[in-house]
């Protein structure tokens, strides 16, 4: 079941910060350089697959103006 919710909160990420990076209208590139991270990064988190860590949430959800708990919010 812990599996199942892991895969769900990334899917739910992924979809957030895609979201989020299209109504800014910036290339992965440009997002991942303005949040601090790397693309490769950016782009697994984007596709579901990365779990990545809470000073990368944190590093997103600064950029963004939100809390990292609303970076898994369903809209």
């Amino acid at each position: 079941m812990l599996t199942y919710e892991i895969l769900e909160d990334n899917e739910i990420l992924a979809t957030n910060i895609k979201k989020f990076r299209g109504e800014l209208k910036e290339s992965q590139f440009d997002f991942a350089e303005n949040c601090g991270i790397s693309v490769e990064v950016l782009s697994l988190i984007e596709r579901g697959i990365a779990n990545p860590k809470l000073s990368t949430l944190q590093k997103l959800s600064a950029y963004l103006g939100c809390t990292v708990a609303e970076l898994f919010k369903r809209w």
